[in-house]
């Protein structure tokens, strides 16, 4: 894995993709209410993603992703997305294809992911929403 992803922790990156699915500021509370946990564990999970560079947050006001978190966030995102549309194949309703991701998607590498996503076709879509591709498995570097 690469820029720290092997930093972050299976229910941190669950984090990390709902701030970025939120598409804004997230408080505490949305991060406590949505995963079912304490205000003071999303408080303090969240203090962590901003003291390792992954978030914006400014007390009572909300997180907002970092450069570093949201590049983060699209790889969980995407790997999510490409691993549930694999398990689609397979007879899996997307319902059951997200659930079972969860489960494993965390050990998952990029270079799997990549070479999943080129096995698929490099897809657009996934049963959970549409894919963002990223430089190095569908986009030619710009170098």
């Amino acid at each position: 894995m690469q820029s720290g992803e092997e930093e972050v922790s299976p229910r941190k990156a669950e984090y990390l993709k709902y701030i970025l699915e939120s598409e804004g500021c997230v408080k505490t509370t949305d991060i406590a209410h949505n995963f079912g946990i304490s205000p003071s564990t999303g408080t303090k999970a969240i203090r962590e993603m901003a003291e390792a560079g992954l978030l914006f947050h400014t007390p009572y006001a909300g997180a907002i992703l970092t450069e570093k978190g949201e590049h983060i966030a699209q790889f969980i995102q995407r790997r999510h997305r490409i691993l549930a549309l694999l398990l689609s194949h397979y007879g899996f309703t997307p319902g059951e294809a997200c659930a079972e991701v969860k489960r494993f998607e965390h050990h998952v590498s990029r270079d799997a992911v990549n070479r999943i996503c080129a096995s698929l076709g490099h897809p657009m879509m996934s049963v959970c929403g549409r894919i963002k591709h990223e430089e190095g498995c569908c986009i030619e570097s710009t170098e």
